[in-house]
């Protein structure tokens, strides 16, 4: 039954409860509490960003308009925003890191990618003993996934179609390995396979790349493309880098580098 009850303002009455009678309003207070809307656990949190995913198809499905785990009432009802849906602390999880990535930044990830990333983010939570903001879950990510230190950095690759097959391509690779810069040219049936081609000529073996994910971050001529690109070790182990450039082709070279810093990284801390 409609009441005409109207609670879109909520957090200002919360306010001024508060003010008017000097008394805090406890935080996990169902509709008015801080905290009644935020999820820190990280199955919690992967159960409300996969609902958060999929609001389009409630209707359709349970007959009404909101249908999230864990969320029985719809934020926005009560005059809240989405942001504060899902923190993050060492109690979260992938699903929390990931929501946090796509909602602030844009960044989706493949799944295959949130244990990692999770893992990633959870350590740095551990080491500072608090909530992490937004943006310091985001330069976690890119210290580990996108700028990782190590022996290697791009100076820069040249694709060139071949005159007779555009589908058979030349590169050049130049490549800083320990501050020494090296040169290589090979081919390819396309440029990441020229420039793979052009990493075994300099001795970076031992890896092999099956496939890629890709997304266009930001709009117009402002859009960045983003690589994610997993390196299959010797062993078996998945590696994960991440490049950014205006062009995708640079972007997946940028983050096959970032991938063999990252190994790199994980070899010298087993010595």
């Amino acid at each position: 039954m409609e009441t005409g009850l109207d609670f879109g303002d909520l957090p200002e009455i919360a306010r001024a409860v508060e003010r008017l009678t000097g008394m805090g309003i406890y935080y996990r207070q169902p509709y008015s509490g801080e905290y009644v809307f935020t999820a820190f656990s990280g199955s919690h949190q992967d159960a409300i960003r996969k609902g958060m995913l999929k609001r389009d198809e409630s209707p359709g499905k349970f007959g009404m308009g909101w249908k999230v785990p864990y969320l029985h009432v719809d934020p926005a009802d009560l005059g809240r925003s989405y942001e504060g849906l899902i923190r993050i602390n060492a109690q979260s999880g992938k699903g929390g890191v990931a929501w946090v990535l796509e909602r602030e930044y844009g960044l989706k990830p493949p799944r295959q990618m949130h244990p990692e990333i999770g893992a990633t983010v959870q350590k740095v939570s551990d080491r500072v003993g608090r909530e992490l903001t937004a943006e310091e879950v985001h330069r976690a990510f890119c210290d580990e996934f996108l700028h990782p230190q190590g022996p290697y950095e791009l100076v820069g690759y040249w694709p060139r179609p071949d005159e007779t097959d555009p589908t058979h391509i030349h590169g050049e690779t130049r490549l800083r390995i320990d501050g020494v810069e090296k040169t290589a040219t090979a081919e390819g049936n396309g440029p990441i396979s020229a420039f793979v081609h052009g990493l075994q000529q300099l001795g970076i073996r031992g890896f092999a790349i099956e496939d890629y994910d890709e997304q266009a971050v930001g709009k117009g001529a402002d859009a960045r493309a983003v690589a994610y690109v997993p390196l299959k070790l010797a062993g078996g182990q998945v590696l994960f880098g991440v490049g950014s450039d205006t062009n995708i082709d640079q972007a997946a070279v940028r983050a096959i580098v970032a991938a063999l810093n990252r190994q790199a990284a994980k070899w010298a801390g087993k010595k």
